[in-house]
């Protein structure tokens, strides 16, 4: 839910007879084209990268190897992703839309392809909360998939973003890129990059429902927990991570959990952006410990990290579009989010059981 300003450096992404061409073809062809056209603006990317590289292959079978190295993520998929969840035809993806329910699809048959496995026997679990929007219950389908860990498969570390956003309003679609399909694109990639390269504890990888109506999805996932709750180590969440003017992202999490700081301490001088902590004490507007779905684990004493951008002008609305993501910056958070979720599935093996 937080963000700040940033957009290609020296580029647009496509020219006015591009755009034109790029209007007359498919949903695919329209995404593919941006992002190639993207990919050439995004300077220091390997050439690797831009081309898709796939996960598992450009980072080695070793977990143990993501924990001094960055993971290697395919950017082609990343950007390509985020562009089809903020697309137009999604009409911004709110609780209980068509919307909602064509990337819901999308998202199960993206886990599908990745190969991870579905959780209690099935990708979509939903659920309804008496809290109420109008007149009518929130009702909504979270969706999650699960990666099964080497040595401590008993303990689960929840990987999460929330894939809604908000209405339609006065005729203007509010395509919610960076709030949140960024957030949600670089889960996918992490599922990638975890099967891949399989952890020390089952990972979970959570693309969550009716946050922007009050962390629902995630509430509802606490409440009725397809794993045991006291196994859950921890949660890391992602909400708005693809832009950010001085290129800084924000871990919070490590004033509440102290157990976070050395991990992401340890993090600091390799990630590929500026990594800085807060946004985690004194209450108020700037304290996000509850600002996001993390907020719905923190309530049940489970160690949480938040990944975010601070706020910028197109944080909930119409103009929070693709064209504006940073995408030197998203790949670089995106590869940083995925380190410290390799170092904290090493560091986590020795915490003691939670109470």
């Amino acid at each position: 839910m937080r963000a700040t300003t940033a957009a290609f450096p020296a580029c647009r992404f496509a020219s006015g007879c591009e755009r034109r061409q790029i209007a007359r073809m498919t949903l695919s062809s329209r995404i593919s084209t941006r992002v190639a056209i993207a990919c050439v603006c995004i300077a220091g990317l390997t050439v690797g990268a831009c081309a898709g590289v796939s996960a598992g292959a450009a980072a080695g079978s070793s977990a143990a190897a993501a924990v001094t190295t960055l993971p290697v993520l395919d950017s082609a998929r990343l950007l390509g992703d985020l562009f089809r969840l903020s697309h137009d035809s999604m009409g911004g993806r709110p609780v209980g839309s068509p919307g909602n329910a064509k990337a819901r699809t999308w998202l199960v048959s993206e886990l599908k392809r990745i190969g991870v496995e579905p959780v209690a026997g099935t990708f979509e679990h939903p659920f309804a909360s008496l809290r109420r929007i109008g007149s009518d219950s929130v009702r909504g389908v979270n969706v999650l998939g699960m990666v099964r860990g080497r040595s401590a498969a008993a303990k689960t570390i929840v990987v999460s973003a929330h894939y809604d956003h908000v209405p339609v309003r006065n005729g203007q679609i509010y395509n919610g890129a960076d709030d949140n399909a960024s957030g949600t694109a670089a889960v996918l990639q992490m599922a990638a990059y975890f099967n891949a390269n399989r952890p020390e504890h089952t990972m979970i990888f959570a693309l969550w429902d009716a946050e922007e109506v009050g962390l629902v999805g995630a509430r509802a996932f606490v409440a009725k927990p397809p794993v045991p709750l006291a196994g859950i180590v921890a949660n890391v969440n992602l909400d708005m991570v693809a832009r950010g003017d001085k290129g800084e992202l924000y871990a919070a999490g490590a004033s509440p959990y102290p157990q976070m700081r050395p991990v992401l301490e340890s993090l600091v001088p390799d990630a590929a952006v500026t990594l800085r902590l807060g946004h985690d004490s004194g209450g108020g507007q700037n304290d996000w410990t509850n600002q996001s779905d993390q907020g719905a684990f923190n309530a049940a004493k489970i160690p949480f990290v938040y990944f975010g951008v601070e706020d910028h002008p197109d944080y909930h609305q119409p103009t929070d579009d693709p064209e504006k993501v940073n995408g030197k910056f998203y790949y670089g958070a995106a590869r940083t989010i995925a380190a410290f979720v390799a170092r904290l599935d090493r560091a986590a093996l020795v915490w003691p059981a939670r109470n």
